[in-house]
C-alpha cells in the first residue's frame, strides 16, 4: 500500500509541475513588450492632454458665460433703477393731477355757489340798463335795445359760462358810458310836428341831440322835457360844423348849439 501511494503522489506532483510550467509559459507569453508599454503611455498622455484641453475649453466657456451674465445683471440693475425712477416720477405726476382734480372740483363747487349769487345780479343790471335806455335821450334806440335783448337772451343759456355773461354785461355798460363823453353823426328818421323827416343826427354826448335835413331847410333838437323833437332855427351853420367834426372831417373846435335847461 505504501508503494502504491508513493507512486500516486509522484504522479500527482509530476502533473502539478507540468501544469505550473505551462501556466508560467502562458504568463510569459501574455506580458506586453516595451514598445507596447510606451505606446500605451503615449496614448494615456495624449488622452490626458485632450481631456485637460476639453476641461480648459469648458472653463473658458464658463468664464465667458459668467462675464456675459454679469453684464446682463448690471444692465438689468440699471434698467430697474431707471424703472424705479420713472415710476416715482409717474406717481408724483399722478399725485399732482389728483390734487389738481380735487382743486378743480372744489372750485366748481365754489363756482356753483358764486353763480347762484351772480346770475340774479346780472339780470338786475341788465334790467336797469334797459330802463336807462328807455328814459335816456333817444339816440340809436334800435341798436341799444337790441344789445340789451341779446344779453337778456344770453343770460338764459346754460351753455354760456358765467364769466362770458358777466363780460357781455360789463361791455354793454362800457358802451353806454362811452356815449356820455363822445360825439357822433349818423342818419335816422325823426317825427317833427307829426311829419317824418330823414335827417342826419348829431349827438353831443348824452346832453344834446340835433337833426338836420340834407338841404338844410329843417333843423331840430330833441327836448327831453317835452319828450319830442322840436324845430329850431338859426343853428344850421353851427350844426353843419358839428356834423363835420363828428365825422372827423375837420378838427374839433368851439360849437355853439343850444342846450335844454332841465
Amino acid at each position: 500500500i505504501g508503494v502504491i501511494n508513493m507512486n500516486k503522489f509522484y504522479s500527482l506532483f509530476l502533473i502539478s509541475f507540468i501544469t505550473i510550467g505551462l501556466t508560467s509559459q502562458e504568463v510569459v507569453e501574455d506580458t506586453p513588450t516595451r514598445a507596447e508599454l510606451i505606446d500605451t503611455a503615449i496614448n494615456l498622455e495624449a488622452s490626458s492632454s485632450s481631456a485637460a484641453a476639453n476641461r480648459q475649453d469648458t472653463i473658458n466657456n464658463l468664464d465667458s458665460q459668467i462675464i456675459f451674465l454679469t453684464g446682463e445683471i448690471q444692465y438689468l440693475s440699471q434698467q430697474l433703477d431707471l424703472t424705479n425712477i420713472y415710476n416715482r416720477q409717474l406717481q408724483e405726476l399722478i399725485d399732482s393731477q389728483n390734487s389738481e382734480i380735487k382743486s378743480i372740483n372744489e372750485q366748481m363747487e365754489a363756482l356753483d355757489e358764486t353763480n347762484r349769487g351772480i346770475l340774479p345780479k346780472l339780470e338786475e343790471m341788465v334790467n336797469i340798463l334797459a330802463e336807462v335806455i328807455e328814459k335816456d335821450t333817444p339816440f340809436l334806440i334800435e341798436e341799444r335795445s337790441q344789445r340789451v335783448n341779446e344779453i337778456k337772451d344770453l343770460l338764459t343759456q346754460s351753455n354760456i359760462s358765467t364769466s362770458e355773461k358777466f363780460r357781455r354785461v360789463f361791455e354793454a355798460y362800457q358802451i353806454e358810458n362811452e356815449y356820455g363823453r363822445t360825439v357822433e353823426a349818423y342818419r335816422d328818421e325823426i317825427i317833427v310836428d307829426g311829419q317824418n323827416y330823414n335827417v342826419e343826427i348829431f349827438r353831443l354826448g348824452r346832453v344834446g341831440l340835433y337833426g338836420r335835413t340834407a338841404d338844410g331847410d329843417y333843423t331840430a333838437m330833441y327836448s327831453r322835457s317835452e319828450n319830442k323833437w322840436i324845430k329850431v332855427k338859426g343853428i344850421d351853420d353851427d350844426l353843419v360844423i358839428a356834423l363835420k367834426i363828428a365825422r372827423k372831417e375837420i378838427p374839433p373846435s368851439l360849437i355853439k348849439l343850444p342846450l335844454e335847461k332841465i
